[in-house]
């Protein structure tokens, strides 16, 4: 069994630097809203003309507020995830048209035609796209860590030591081209984390255990097991075999342990050299995983923008008796959702925090308003805390 791990951050230079570009490409109208032409359409076919009607006038609503945000970014390349931005933004057409006024519909054929005239509000639908473009510094940059273990499926490959670190390195390249920094971990932190890799192949409980052991060094760990096989000869030239490699991953957020993401990838190489063969198929199946996960990950976190954003929060100094007075209070904050405990362990209490917003920054900054508890570090989704002497002489004066 072999294992490879690796450190990752995002990187706030190279997005920053597109999130500028991306911010100077605004164009508006001159006004609060715009006038935008737009044509939907729908078929006839097994439904009523009603509802034929009513489908090509949301698909004439939702392109014209597609081509208002076409004509705010005059390049999507320029944004990363410019694709899942217009998705997110588009679930929600009908709250930026003001008002339309219907130019002509009617029968074309089996299809069902309107066209209209739709007043686009700018404003709203800039505030939105700002908000999400800038989704990955309000996460703070949160690290992430990649552990790879491989296994031989056949008893000729098991014999032969095969480089996992060419699937590893493959997920590291298409990282770094989304924006993500390499950080190298020390000698004590790659072997510790090559005990998480072999203790998360044991099951839950141990898988659990290692979530928690990589929180002190990531705020996001994906779980990788490398499948290698020998498929057999080739029809046509017994001296060429396929051989396969299936690649699978999870992803974790190591403060919760909660599952953010799940993919699977596989490829098959031909090669009349089986550790060369293997190689080559590993890369394929990395280029696949590093690619769906990074897609993944980006949903996930719009998602939380738009909804319910959870947030670890680990306080230290705190007795048992003292948790559900915390809890109170970190419930008083506007924008939290929901506070619950996870764990105590020797005056440490872990708690999850649903909090209606994505940037982790502002609920620690709000935290502060809490007499006695400081904020020691903020980093992804974690917020590291301690329950001082002041808060609790708060809590005997009142």
């Amino acid at each position: 069994m072999m294992n490879r791990t690796a450190l990752f951050a995002f990187n706030p230079m190279r997005l920053c630097l597109a999130l500028l570009a991306f911010g100077m490409l605004f164009c508006f109208s001159g006004g609060a809203w715009a006038a935008v032409q737009a044509k939907g359409m729908a078929s006839l076919q097994g439904v009523s003309e009603a509802d034929a009607r009513t489908t090509a006038l949301n698909d004439a609503m939702r392109k014209a507020v597609e081509q208002a945000i076409g004509a705010m970014l005059t390049s999507e390349t320029l944004v990363e995830n410019y694709v899942v931005i217009q998705d997110k933004i588009l679930t929600k057409v009908q709250g930026y048209v003001k008002n339309y006024k219907i130019l002509s519909e009617g029968r074309t054929g089996t299809d069902y035609e309107v066209v209209i005239q739709a007043e686009v509000e700018e404003a709203a639908l800039a505030d939105d796209i700002t908000a999400l473009a800038h989704v990955l510094p309000r996460m703070n940059y949160p690290t992430l860590v990649v552990t790879v273990t491989q296994k031989a499926m056949t008893s000729e490959m098991g014999g032969v030591q095969l480089d996992v670190g060419a699937a590893e390195q493959t997920i590291v390249q298409i990282l770094s081209e989304k924006g993500f920094r390499i950080a190298e971990p020390s000698a004590l932190e790659a072997e510790r984390l090559r005990q998480v890799a072999l203790a998360a192949q044991s099951g839950a409980s141990a898988l659990t255990q290692a979530v928690e052991a990589a929180s002190h060094l990531a705020q996001l760990m994906v779980a990788c097991q490398l499948v290698m096989q020998d498929n057999g000869p080739a029809p046509y030239n017994p001296r060429i075999h396929s051989y396969g490699a299936f690649l699978t991953a999870k992803l974790y957020e190591t403060g919760s342990g909660r599952m953010l993401a799940t993919a699977s990838a596989d490829a098959n190489v031909p090669n009349i050299s089986f550790a060369q063969g293997a190689l080559k198929a590993s890369q394929e199946a990395a280029k696949k995983i590093a690619n769906d996960l990074s897609s993944k990950v980006v949903k996930v976190w719009l998602d939380a923008c738009y909804n319910e954003h959870e947030v670890a929060l680990v306080v230290d100094g705190l007795s048992f008796e003292e948790i559900s007075a915390l809890q109170t209070s970190i419930s008083g904050i506007r924008g939290v959702l929901r506070v619950n405990k996870k764990g105590f362990l020797q005056n440490r209490a872990e708690l999850l925090v649903g909090w209606r917003d994505c940037n982790t920054q502002r609920l620690a900054e709000m935290l502060t308003s809490i007499p006695g508890l400081k904020i020691q570090e903020v980093h992804g989704n974690t917020i590291r805390a301690s329950y001082g002497t002041a808060f609790k002489a708060g809590r005997k004066g009142r």
